[in-house]
């Protein structure tokens, strides 16, 4: 049995400006890359694959990618296959949302490529990010569609296994089967659907059910990315039986898990407090609770933002905090940040922080302490991990202690304050570049507040009916019913 190995990882944002060109991806070649997916090659070995590995292109969540670059790692997928030789599937690990200009569906298009390829007989199993926007024409070229349980995401390798397991049964039978679709007629801010709270812990809880029976090899709710302006800017439910015998059960049950939310669309709700920054601030400054965790929400980079945004930064260098220590982490700024690590820590600063892409990005001025330097962690669904990549300063000005990098950043891991030498229990208030909280985050705060700040990932969907273009204005919470 020989299974090829590949994939691509991006998730879009639409309303970020900034394109995601061919130079911010990482790629791993080959042998490195099977490091990368241990759920997956550990099941492929106890069945005795022989596995060619291809590549496997990255990076976190940004503004639409560029043309030019997604063909190219595309086109490096598709001639490793054609160089392959005789295969008997193909397993992917693909985002679900990337988002490609003049193509769209970046998923779609790369598994088209894929077939004509391979033709119709060969199954193709993939694993996926439940925030996907996922086109039901998927179902059309593959086999397997299996995204993550957890929201945040913890089951990284759980899922490459389940989909490489689903792969080799399919092999093993001799059969290609079609994955039962079910769209939800909604718009769903994914920073109120976390797995670990209801309603989707019961949904995911009857996926793993489901999972268990000998008619279903996989089951997933995809809340979708809904900070994308796309066709498939909805939820989806999508389970895959083990042969089309059990097509019609795989069906019923995607249906009746689709109207389970839907009938609880309501319950979903935030993880704290949403309010303007104004009352953020000044709710942290009057709380007895520390660390309190400040989300700068609009800015969200683990949802696609720039990463850029000031607004918080400048409403915190203006606010007196009553002896509060406030960290604001972190500020994207590529020249800032090289101009600040030619310094020596302790030295005096005093420039301007801002890229001035945007309103929201424009320059403040900050005077401080160069305190120090490190690396900064991004997180890299190849890997299920953090890996060092870019550079990270951190500049104290009085009362208020910033992080600026040479990437977009968000602090959701306790192992960048290491690499970026901080220390967050020095804090009395944390402000970071997300939406819900990573279990990290989650641990060390004492109480979340969401900021409903400006930028290019938004939390009160029904105020944005206007800017989703591409979808139809009957979506809830838009024009319900009308």
């Amino acid at each position: 049995m020989r299974i090829l190995m590949a994939g691509f990882y991006h998730e879009s944002n639409t309303f970020n400006p900034v394109l995601t060109k061919k130079e911010d991806f990482v790629t791993a070649e080959k042998e490195e890359m099977l490091e990368y997916f241990p759920g997956a090659v550990k099941a492929f070995e106890k069945e005795g694959v022989e596995i060619v590995a291809s590549s496997y292109t990255g990076w976190m969540s940004y503004g639409v990618i560029e043309e030019g670059a997604f063909r190219y790692f595309t086109e490096r997928i598709v001639e490793d296959i054609k160089n392959a030789g005789s295969l008997d599937g193909i397993w992917l690990q693909l985002h679900g949302a990337a988002y490609v200009e003049n193509i769209g569906s970046g998923e779609l298009f790369m598994l088209r490529k894929i077939r004509k390829v391979i033709g119709d007989q060969i199954p193709i199993a993939v694993a996926m990010d439940p925030h996907g926007n996922i086109s039901p024409d998927l179902t059309e070229y593959a086999d397997v569609l299996r995204a993550y349980h957890t929201a945040p995401h913890e089951d990284q390798q759980d899922t490459y296994r389940a989909a490489a397991e689903a792969l080799i049964d399919l092999i093993k039978k001799g059969r290609r089967v079609k994955p039962a679709f079910v769209r939800l007629p909604m718009l769903m801010c994914g920073d109120s659907a976390l797995t670990r709270d209801e309603p989707l812990k019961t949904v995911i809880a009857r996926c793993k059910e489901l999972e268990r029976s000998e008619k279903i090899e996989t089951a997933s709710f995809f809340i979708s990315m809904h900070s994308a302006n796309t066709e498939n800017t909805y939820p989806c439910a999508v389970i895959v039986p083990s042969s089309m015998e059990y097509y019609p059960y795989a069906m019923e049950e995607a249906k009746k898990m689709a109207h389970y939310v839907y009938d609880r669309r309501e319950q979903f709700h935030f993880e704290g407090a949403l309010v303007e920054p104004e009352i953020a601030l000044e709710m942290a400054v009057q709380s007895d609770k520390r660390p309190v965790v400040i989300s700068d929400s609009g800015d969200n980079t683990t949802g696609g933002a720039t990463g850029m945004n000031t607004v918080m930064l400048k409403l915190c260098l203006e606010k007196d905090f009553g002896g509060k220590k406030v960290l604001v982490s972190t500020i994207y700024d590529r020249e800032a940040c090289r101009k600040l690590m030619e310094h020596k820590e302790g030295d005096e600063i005093d420039c301007m922080l801002g890229t001035g892409v945007d309103a929201y990005s424009q320059p403040v001025r900050i005077k401080g302490t160069l305190k120090s330097k490190g690396r900064t962690l991004m997180y890299l669904p190849m890997r299920g991990n953090m890996k060092p990549i870019a550079n990270m300063v951190t500049v104290s000005c009085g009362a208020v202690d910033i992080t600026i990098t040479d990437v977009p950043d968000s602090f959701t891991d306790m192992d960048q304050c290491k690499a970026g030498n901080f220390d967050p229990s020095e804090y009395d208030i944390i402000i970071i570049k997300q939406a819900y909280h990573f279990p990290d985050i989650v641990k060390l705060g004492r109480q979340a507040i969401l900021a409903l700040t400006p930028g290019y990932t938004f939390m009160k969907l029904e105020d944005k009916s206007e800017i989703y273009t591409k979808l139809p204005w009957t979506l809830y919470p838009f024009q319900e019913d009308q």
